[in-house]
């Protein structure tokens, strides 16, 4: 087993969120608007997070020139949140996942990444797209990353589901 995974068995989180497929070169971009969007819809509904906000990739390809990715944008809540518009009413799965933590700036991001790929190839098996959990960033009040902490500070945790 890789060092730096370990085995956790997670209980189903209701979620709202804003999926869509943008040019790998526009994410940065979609996802603070993605962001935003969440922050207003918990703030006129009188709601707070369960917790920080996540990021999953259903599809990432960026071997291409005009990659595209299918991105959600999203964040815990308790039960009774409803979606509406393109924030809609979710969930992430419960069951078993392999976790591993990112601590700094993204562009290393792809080596927490390796650690999962390794830990899968040592005879586990993905369920479902892994998905990033943004613990620097906190939903209850509006989104400003001049007020989030310098990148080499930030947690990043890779949740992978797996069978």
């Amino acid at each position: 087993m890789t060092v730096g995974i370990e085995v956790l068995h997670r209980r189903p989180q209701p979620v709202v969120s804003v999926r869509q497929t943008v040019p790998i070169a526009e994410l940065t971009r979609a996802q603070g608007e993605s962001l935003h969007a969440l922050w207003r819809h918990l703030s006129e509904r009188g709601a707070v997070p369960a917790g920080p906000p996540f990021v999953r990739y259903h599809t990432f390809d960026d071997f291409k020139a005009d990659a595209r990715t299918d991105v959600e944008v999203g964040v815990p809540v308790q039960a009774e949140v409803t979606g509406a518009g393109r924030v809609v009413r979710g969930e992430l799965p419960g069951g078993t996942a392999g976790v591993t933590v990112h601590l700094g700036a993204h562009d290393r991001l792809q080596d927490a990444y390796a650690r999962i790929d390794a830990w899968l190839a040592d005879g586990h098996k993905a369920d479902g797209p892994a998905w990033e959990v943004y613990e620097w960033i906190d939903l209850a009040g509006e989104p400003d990353p001049s007020s989030w902490p310098d990148p080499a500070d930030w947690r990043t945790e890779i949740v992978q589901p797996i069978l």
